[in-house]
């Protein structure tokens, strides 16, 4: 397109088209202006004009007020992913999530972001339906010039593969996903769910259940297995256990179905907060079973509302900043170091005590 004529275009009188007439003055730049145009307003080479938008380049205070200037009027800014193929950086980093970590737990993607801009780096944030359908995005994933992938998700190794060879690391946050080159940060989630069953054990209850997440979803799985080995080490053969999505309607729903033919449970464990609220309000609206008198009920993850008057649920708290903080640390090195040994890194959760389990932690008072 011609630089400072009058632009004209237009179409033929066609059935159905609108014509449609673009023009611009001999003062107006018909595009967004680009650093070629502040050059050549400003007198000065274009890479001078890239300088003069880095803080730390050698360029005269006047040149850089003046470039600065004509720049505004111009309407310029600078265009990052032009940047990025010349310097093969783009200080982006893409986060992949579930649609229900997003709408459940945004505290999440809240701390990844300020973990991220504290490095100086963007987030690109993917959503996905579930773990199961990761698969979907990864081709979208690839056309951006990604530095790195921070994914809160399971991955096939093919998929793990197809980011490697393009040299982009990546961290699985609170996935136990095990790959050459590729780092994970996650809650010791077996750990966890050994506590809890100690912790209830050791308060008398002998009469548990369980309420779990998806059969596919790898969390709930791994807390839900560790919780009922355990009891059955310390002798309780049996937990009831019942799997249903992560919601609180369905926690409420699968609880009430569950207890309908058994003996009534002294506790029960659910896989996360959300499962445990509606189970709370089971028994209190449905069942008409005191909490924590009749049965006890403790949680995962220690979401807003678990602590809420309402509730003041008993819950395995996750160390949500320090595992963000790390998996940062863990992409940034990775990207500079591309050849040292995978790390998998499990970080313990910590006990929160309230009122809704009739237990007490020695090592952790009640909040």
């Amino acid at each position: 397109m011609m630089r400072g004529k009058n632009v004209r275009l237009g179409c033929a009188s066609l059935p159905g088209i609108r014509i449609v007439h673009l023009s611009a003055s001999d003062n107006e730049i018909p595009y967004p202006a680009t650093s070629y145009d502040v050059a050549k307003a400003a007198g000065v080479a274009q890479s001078t004009v890239s300088r003069c938008f880095q803080d730390d380049s050698n360029i005269s205070p006047e040149t850089r007020e003046r470039v600065r200037r004509i720049a505004a009027e111009l309407g310029y800014s600078r265009n990052a992913l032009a940047r990025s193929l010349i310097t093969r950086k783009s200080n982006m980093v893409g986060v992949v999530a579930t649609r229900f970590t997003i709408r459940n737990n945004p505290e999440l993607v809240y701390t990844l972001g300020d973990a991220l801009r504290s490095e100086k780096r963007r987030m690109l944030l993917m959503v996905i339906e579930s773990d199961a359908t990761v698969g979907s995005i990864i081709d979208e994933a690839l056309e951006y010039p990604l530095d790195g992938l921070i994914c809160c998700s399971n991955m096939k190794e093919t998929d793990i593969s197809r980011f490697r060879t393009r040299r982009v690391p990546i961290v699985f946050f609170n996935r136990d996903v095990k790959s050459a080159l590729t780092d994970s940060i996650a809650t010791d989630h077996a750990e966890a769910g050994q506590r809890a069953a100690d912790l209830l054990f050791e308060a008398g209850h002998r009469r548990i259940v369980c309420i779990k997440g998806p059969e596919k979803a790898q969390v709930s799985l791994v807390r839900a297995s560790a919780f009922v080995a355990r009891l059955a080490e310390l002798g309780v053969a049996h937990v009831p256990t019942v799997s249903t999505d992560f919601s609180y309607d369905q926690g409420l729903t699968a609880f009430t179905d569950l207890v309908e033919n058994l003996p009534r449970p002294d506790a029960v464990f659910c896989a996360n907060d959300q499962l445990a609220l509606g189970v709370m309000d089971a028994c209190r609206y449905k069942l008409g079973w005191r909490i924590p008198e009749d049965i006890s009920v403790v949680g995962f993850d220690d979401i807003a509302e678990a602590g809420r008057l309402s509730y003041q649920l008993t819950t395995i708290r996750q160390p949500i900043l320090e595992m963000a903080l790390k998996a940062v640390e863990l992409l940034l090195s990775r990207a500079t170091n591309t050849d040292v040994e995978e790390r998998n890194i499990r970080m313990a959760g910590r006990l929160i005590v309230r009122t809704s389990a009739r237990i007490q932690d020695k090592e952790c008072p009640s909040l």
